[in-house]
C-alpha cells in the first residue's frame, strides 16, 4: 500500500472517528432523538472497518474490515429506522446483524471470483444512508427545523452514493485513494449537520418549555383571582413573586406597597404605617385583625418547598359579627340573671357548678366565686348533702328523675350554716353530649311562715292529705276548681295553681277514653257520686301520667248544689303495668301462634293464660269453649272429655285421673290416640314458680313410618335368621363330604397305602386337595362372616406377639407374592409390644390385608406390611401400589360377597368377603379399618386395636397370660 493511499485512509479513519464523537455528544444532549445512539455506534464501526486497514493489506484485516462494515450497517438501519418512529425490537436488531453477517460471507466469494484482494469492498452500508436521508425530507417537521434537517439529508445521501460506489472505487489504488478522502469529508460534513439538527431541537424545546411555563404562570394567575381569599406568595428571600387582587383590595391603602419584587418586610411596615393593623408587626400567622374598612380577616402562613412562604387572607367578617352578637346575648342574659329575684344555678351532670346568679348569693350567702367550680351539695343540709351525689348517678344510669322536671320544696344552706325552706324547680338541658341542669330556687321562708300559721287551723285535715298517697280537689257551683292539696306537685310536678280557676270539663279532652268521658259528663250533670275516671296529664318534662278521680256532690243547707268535692291518685304506674302485660300478651300469643306444636299455658293456679291455634285445631277447641283467662286446667280436661276425647264412660272420673297424673308428675311425655286415629305427642313441663306448660305435636306420619320400619326391621331379622340356619345347615352338609374328599386325597398324595400310578394321577390328587381346601376356607369364612353379623363372632383372648404374626404372614404369602412378581416389604421395629387378642383372627386379618394386597398388584409392585403401637392404637398397616379403587368402589366392597369388578369375565378371583370379615373381626376387637385408595395408585388398608388391648410390660404380659390360661 503506497504512501498516498495511507495518508487517505488515515485521513477517513479521523473522518469516521470525529464523525462518531460528534454523534455520542450529540445523543447525551436532553431530547435527542434516540436514533444518535445507534448512529454512533454505526459510525465507530465504520472507523474500526478502516483503522484495522492500517495495520497492513493482508487477507484477515480486508475481511475483518467488511465484516466492521457489515455491522455498522446494521446499526446504521436501525437508526435510520429509530429516526422514523419505528420501535427496535430484538428482531429487527437481529435481522439486521445477521444480514451484516451474510454480507461478510456474499464478499469474500466475491472479491476472489472478482480478483479484488488488495482492499475491502464495502457497499452495502450506502443503503441504510439513503434510507437516514429519506427520515430527514419526513414533511412533518416544523419550518424552522428544516434547513439542518436538509443538510444532514445531503450529507446522508451522498455518503450513501460514496458507499454504493466503494467496490468500484476500490478496484484501482488511484480512485481508492480518491475515495478515502471523499469519505473524510462527507464524515465532516454528517458530523456538523448532526450537531445542527440537535442544537435546534434543544432550542425548539427550550422555546416549547418557555411557552408551557408562561400558560403555566397565566393559569396560577386565573386561579388566585377565582379563591375567595387573598393570596400572596414570597419567595425564599421574602421577594414578592405574586398575589392576587383579594390580597391588594383587602390591604387597599397600602397596595402601593405590594408589587411584584418588593420585600415582605416592606409590605409589613406599610401595613403598620397606613393604620391598617393596630400595632407594627402586621398581619402575622393565626392571628384575626380587623381592616380599615371595618372588615375581619384571619391570617394563615404557609412555608413552601424552596424556603418561601405563602400568605392567606380570608375574610371571617360573618363568623366575627355572629361571636359579638353571642356574646352580646351572654351579657344581656347574664344582666337578666343578676337582676331576677329567683336564684338561677347551673350544674354539669357531675353537680358541679358552673354559674351561680346574685340573687342566688343573696338566698346563700356565698359569693360566685366561692361557688363556682364546687359541688353544689355545699348548699344543701344534711342529710341530702350526702344522699345527692348518689342521686345523680342513679339517674345517670336509670333516667329516673325525683326533682328534675318536677317543682318542689327542699331544704337549703345558708353560708352561716342556718338551714331555710326553698322552692326548686330543676331543668335538664342537653347540648349533644353536653348536660346541663338549670336550677331555679326561690326563698320561701316569709310564705311558710304564713302557711305555718294556716296549718294549725287546717292540721287534721293536712295530716290526712299528706299521709294519703291522693291529692285532694274541690269544685265549686260552676264545675270550677276552687281548692287543690299541695300532694298534687309530687304527683304531678305542678302547683295547686295549675288547676284552681280551670274548668272540670276542660279535662273532656285529656279524658282516656272519649266514651268514658260521655259517661262521666252524664254523671257529674245528673249530681251523681263518680268514680274511675281517668285523664291523661302532660308533665313539665313532657311526660305522660295517668290520674284517676273520684268524687262526691256537695249541696248546701238549701240542698242547692254547691260543687264536687273528691280524691285523685297517680295510677300511671298501674296502667303502664296494664299496657306491659297487654303488649307481652300480645307478643307471646304471637310467638305461640307460629309455633308448629300446639301450646296451652298454665299458671300456678292452674288457670289457662295463653291457646295458640295450633292447639285449637288438633284438639278441637273452638272459640268460647275454652279461653285464656277463663278456663282452667280441670275446665279445659273436662271438656275434652265430655267431646268424647278420652274415649267412651264417665267423662268427670276420665279428666279428674289425667288431672291428678298431670299434678303428680308436671314433667310427662305421653302419646295420645285420637278418636278419629290421629296421634298426639303430649309433652307436659312444669314452670319455675308454679303452672304447667302443654305442648301438643300432631306425630300420626310419624308413627306410621315408625311402623313401616319396625315391620321392615322384623322381616330383616326373619331373613337373616333363616340365612344363618340355612348357611349352618348348608356348611354342615357340604364338610362331611369335604372331610372325606379332604382326608382321602390326603392319604393319595402322601402315598400311604403305596405309589400311584400313572404319575400324571399325583397332580390330579393335589388339585383335588387344593381345592377342597380352599372350599373348606369358603364355608369357613361364610360362617364367620354371618357370626360377625349376628355379633356372635367369639375371640380368644390371649397375648398374641405381633411381629411373629406378621413375619410368619409374610413367609405365608411369600410364594404367591413371587409368582406374581410382587415385592414383600416388612417396615416395622422389632420392639413392638404384646396384643391382647384372639390370635388366630389377628392373623386372619393380616393374611387377608396381604393376600388382597398381592392379589390385586401389578407385576413389578410391591407390598409393605408396618406396624405402630402408641396412645392413638395399635395399628397394623398394609399398602401396596397396585391397581386402586374409586371412592364408589370403596364403599361397595365392604358390603359381603361384592367385589369392585362385577363382571362375570372379572380378572382376579374371590368371593368377595375378605374385607368385609376383615372390618368385622378388627371391630370385634373393638378396633377400627380403614382403607384410602386411589385409582392406578394403590390402596392403603389400616386395621388398629384400642389402646386399651397394648401391653407394654413383658412381665405383666407373662401374669396376665398366665391368667387367661387359668380362666
Amino acid at each position: 500500500m503506497d504512501f498516498a493511499l495511507q495518508a487517505a485512509l488515515l485521513g477517513a479513519v479521523m473522518g469516521s472517528a470525529v464523525l462518531a464523537v460528534s454523534t455520542i455528544y450529540g445523543w447525551t444532549l436532553p431530547g435527542a432523538p434516540k436514533a444518535f445512539g445507534w448512529w454512533a455506534g454505526a459510525f465507530i464501526l465504520e472507523a474500526a472497518s478502516k483503522a484495522v486497514l492500517l495495520g497492513g493489506g493482508d487477507s484477515f484485516m480486508i475481511e475483518a474490515s467488511d465484516f466492521f462494515h457489515g455491522m455498522a450497517t446494521g446499526l446504521s438501519l436501525c437508526g435510520a429506522l429509530s429516526f422514523m418512529g419505528r420501535p427496535i425490537t430484538p428482531t429487527i436488531l437481529g435481522v439486521g446483524l445477521l444480514l451484516a453477517g451474510g454480507w461478510a460471507v456474499v464478499v469474500h466469494a466475491f472479491r476472489e471470483a472478482a480478483g479484488l484482494s488488495g482492499l475491502p469492498l464495502f457497499g452495502v452500508g450506502g443503503l441504510p444512508m439513503l434510507v437516514g436521508a429519506w427520515a430527514f425530507l419526513d414533511r412533518g417537521q416544523p419550518v424552522d427545523r428544516r434547513q439542518p434537517n436538509l443538510l444532514a439529508s445531503i450529507s446522508f445521501a451522498a455518503s450513501g452514493i460514496h458507499q454504493l460506489s466503494a467496490p468500484l472505487l476500490h478496484a484501482h489504488p488511484t480512485s481508492a485513494t480518491l475515495s478515502f478522502v471523499v469519505s473524510q469529508f462527507l464524515s465532516m460534513v454528517m458530523a456538523v449537520a448532526l450537531l445542527l439538527v440537535v442544537l435546534r431541537s434543544q432550542q425548539a424545546r427550550a422555546e416549547s418549555e418557555g411557552q408551557r411555563a408562561s400558560l403555566l404562570q397565566s393559569r396560577l394567575l386565573d386561579a388566585l383571582d377565582g379563591v375567595q381569599d387573598g393570596i400572596a406568595l414570597f419567595d425564599s428571600s421574602g421577594t414578592l413573586v405574586t398575589s392576587n387582587d383579594l390580597y391588594r383590595e383587602f390591604l387597599a391603602p397600602a397596595a402601593n406597597a405590594i408589587r411584584q419584587g418588593q420585600n415582605i418586610h416592606d409590605i409589613l411596615k406599610a401595613e403598620a404605617e397606613f393604620c391598617l393593623v393596630s400595632d407594627s408587626v402586621g398581619i402575622e400567622d393565626g392571628r384575626e385583625v380587623q381592616l380599615w374598612d371595618g372588615r375581619w380577616v384571619a391570617a394563615n402562613v404557609y412555608g413552601t418547598a424552596d424556603g418561601g412562604q405563602l400568605r392567606i387572607l380570608r375574610d371571617v367578617t360573618a363568623r366575627k359579627q355572629t361571636d359579638l352578637a353571642l356574646q352580646e346575648s351572654v351579657n344581656w342574659l347574664r344582666g337578666i340573671m343578676d337582676t331576677v329575684v329567683d336564684g338561677i344555678i347551673t350544674i354539669d351532670d357531675t353537680a358541679t357548678v358552673l354559674s351561680y346568679n346574685q340573687a342566688a348569693a343573696r338566698i346563700f350567702g356565698y359569693n360566685p366565686d366561692e361557688v363556682v367550680g364546687r359541688n353544689v351539695s355545699m348548699l344543701m343540709p344534711e342529710p341530702y348533702r350526702a344522699e345527692h351525689d348518689g342521686y345523680m348517678a342513679r339517674y345517670r344510669r336509670t333516667g329516673e328523675a325525683r326533682v328534675i322536671g318536677i317543682g318542689r320544696e327542699v331544704h337549703g344552706q345558708r353560708k352561716d350554716g342556718s338551714s331555710f325552706p326553698l322552692e326548686l324547680s330543676v331543668t335538664e338541658m342537653r347540648q349533644g353530649e353536653l348536660v346541663t341542669f338549670i336550677g331555679l330556687v326561690r326563698d320561701i321562708t316569709d310564705r311558710k311562715q304564713v302557711e305555718n300559721a294556716l296549718v294549725q287551723s287546717e292540721q287534721r285535715f293536712r295530716d290526712l292529705a299528706e299521709s294519703a298517697s291522693d291529692w285532694f280537689w274541690e269544685l265549686d257551683g260552676q264545675l270550677t276548681f276552687s281548692f287543690v292539696s299541695g300532694r298534687v306537685r309530687q304527683v304531678l310536678g305542678v302547683g295547686p295553681a295549675h288547676f284552681i280557676g280551670r274548668s272540670f270539663l276542660e279535662l273532656g279532652d285529656a279524658a282516656e277514653n272519649p266514651v268514658d268521658w260521655h259517661a262521666q259528663l252524664g254523671l257529674i250533670q245528673a249530681r251523681r257520686p263518680f268514680r274511675g275516671f281517668v285523664f291523661l296529664n302532660r308533665m313539665p318534662s313532657g311526660a305522660i301520667k295517668f290520674v284517676e278521680m273520684a268524687g262526691r256532690p256537695v249541696f248546701d243547707a238549701d240542698n242547692s248544689f254547691a260543687g264536687y268535692r273528691g280524691t285523685a291518685s297517680d295510677v300511671t304506674p298501674l296502667k303502664r303495668h296494664e299496657q306491659e302485660l297487654a303488649a307481652q300478651s300480645s307478643l307471646r300469643q304471637a310467638i305461640i301462634d307460629n309455633m308448629a306444636q300446639g301450646v296451652a299455658v298454665f299458671d300456678g293456679t292452674e288457670r289457662l293464660v295463653a291457646l295458640n291455634k295450633h292447639a285449637r285445631l288438633m284438639l278441637d277447641l273452638a272459640e268460647g269453649d275454652v279461653d285464656p283467662g277463663q278456663s282452667n286446667l280441670e275446665g279445659m280436661l273436662l271438656h275434652l272429655a265430655v267431646q268424647g276425647e278420652f274415649g267412651r264412660g264417665n267423662a268427670m272420673r276420665k279428666a279428674g285421673n289425667r288431672l291428678a297424673r298431670l299434678r303428680e308428675q308436671p314433667n310427662l311425655v305421653f302419646e295420645h290416640a285420637r278418636p278419629m286415629g290421629a296421634v298426639i305427642e303430649v309433652r307436659a313441663s312444669g314452670m319455675p314458680g308454679g303452672g304447667l306448660i302443654l305442648t301438643f305435636t300432631d306425630i300420626t306420619d310419624r308413627k306410621k313410618v315408625e311402623d313401616t320400619l319396625r315391620e321392615a326391621k322384623n322381616a330383616a331379622e326373619r331373613g337373616n335368621r333363616a340365612k344363618a340356619t340355612f348357611l349352618a345347615n348348608i356348611s354342615h352338609e357340604l364338610r362331611t363330604p369335604l372331610n372325606a374328599i379332604i382326608g382321602f386325597s390326603e392319604l393319595m398324595k402322601h402315598e400311604i397305602f403305596g405309589p400311584l400310578e400313572p404319575v400324571s394321577y399325583r397332580t390330579y390328587v393335589d388339585d383335588i386337595h387344593e381345592s377342597g381346601m380352599h372350599l373348606l376356607e369358603l364355608i369357613n369364612d361364610i360362617l364367620d362372616m354371618s357370626k360377625a353379623e349376628a355379633g356372635m363372632t367369639d375371640l380368644v383372648d390371649s397375648l398374641v406377639d405381633v411381629t411373629s404374626v406378621m413375619r410368619s404372614s409374610i413367609r405365608m404369602m411369600a410364594r404367591r407374592a413371587q409368582a406374581n412378581g410382587v415385592d414383600l416389604i416388612e417396615d416395622y421395629p422389632a420392639d413392638l409390644p404384646f396384643l391382647r387378642g384372639d390370635e388366630r383372627r389377628v392373623r386372619q386379618i393380616v393374611l387377608n390385608l396381604l393376600s388382597n394386597a398381592v392379589k390385586f398388584t401389578e407385576e413389578g409392585g410391591s407390598v409393605t406390611l408396618s406396624a405402630v403401637a402408641d396412645e392413638q392404637g395399635y395399628c397394623i398397616r398394609v399398602a401396596d401400589t397396585g391397581i386402586g379403587m374409586s371412592p364408589e368402589d370403596l364403599e361397595r366392597v365392604m358390603e359381603p360377597f361384592v367385589q369392585a369388578d362385577t363382571r362375570l369375565s372379572r380378572k382376579y378371583e374371590g368371593t368377595g368377603l375378605g374385607l368385609p370379615l376383615t372390618r368385622a373381626l378388627t371391630m370385634a376387637h373393638g378396633g377400627t379399618l380403614v382403607i384410602l385408595s386411589e385409582p392406578d395408585k394403590g390402596t392403603t388398608a389400616t386395621a388398629c386395636f384400642p389402646a386399651s388391648r397394648i401391653v407394654n410390660n413383658p412381665a405383666e404380659a407373662i401374669a396376665i397370660e398366665e391368667s387367661l390360661r387359668r380362666g
